[in-house]
């Protein structure tokens, strides 16, 4: 395994996927952080960040998932070299290397992007300390439906040559789990797509908006943790990895 990665990383070296990664993180970054910060705002500024952060989330990671998968997967497409890979060894082992390697770039990303959000707050002067255990929590949820995603896009740039597939599955997905974002009185609706489920595992809800008062009488809670389908996020990331493997592993490369 570790001479597969090993392998990855020398493949991938000259294109640049890292940096590709890197500057898409970059864009979520200042799209997140961009704003007028009022007086409101910085005394609410932690629970607003995890309130509207989600949605940031539902549209960036799925594309970051996309971009990484696919041009991970393209090159051994272009050369014929996952026949070449499964003389050597096992074609499971190679579905597993390339997995680690592409997921390992997402959450490195992820983890940016929230050390990154804590930062911007302290430097702006958000009042109070932060929540870390709130913003851990966060964490959490943002990485656990990144990984699922990861999982179908990984899933389907391995067994598709033409790499369109796989953006038209995403971006349609993506577009699913934001349109159900959109709709909170039907909450089945996100939970029926892994991409809604930033939405799902959300536990920051705002109160008190009126189109009178505005921000004025905004105030932001805790809600209930949704634990049941975060369980099912997992148990559904680990049958989707599995069913893509066997795929796989049948496939003519």
């Amino acid at each position: 395994m570790i001479k597969l990665l090993k392998c990855e990383y020398r493949k991938t070296k000259g294109r640049y996927i890292f940096l590709t990664a890197l500057l898409v993180t970059a864009v979520q970054i200042v799209w997140a952080l961009y704003g007028k910060y009022t007086d409101t705002v910085l005394m609410n500024g932690w629970m607003t960040f995890l309130y509207q952060l989600p949605l940031v989330n539902a549209i960036f990671l799925p594309l970051l998932s996309i971009i990484v998968s696919s041009r991970l997967c393209d090159i051994e497409h272009k050369g014929v070299i996952f026949k070449q890979l499964s003389v050597i060894s096992e074609k499971g082992k190679i579905f597993d290397a390339k997995f680690i390697y592409g997921v390992s770039i997402v959450i490195f990303c992820n983890i940016i992007s929230w050390a990154s959000t804590i930062i911007f707050g302290y430097i702006i002067g958000f009042s109070s300390d932060v929540p870390i255990n709130l913003y851990l929590l966060y964490l959490l949820f943002t990485i656990a439906p990144t990984v699922a995603v990861y999982i179908f896009q990984h899933t389907l740039s391995m067994l598709f040559k033409n790499q369109a597939v796989t953006f038209f599955a995403g971006i349609i997905g993506t577009f699913c789990g934001l349109f159900s974002m959109f709709l909170p009185n039907i909450p089945l609706l996100r939970k029926l797509f892994i991409w809604g489920y930033y939405g799902v595992l959300q536990f920051v809800g705002m109160f008190g908006w009126t189109k009178e008062t505005r921000m004025a009488d905004v105030y932001f809670a805790v809600m209930d943790i949704d634990w049941l389908f975060f369980a099912i996020l997992i148990a559904a990331s680990v049958v989707m990895y599995i069913i893509g493997r066997i795929l796989f592993c049948r496939k003519e490369v």
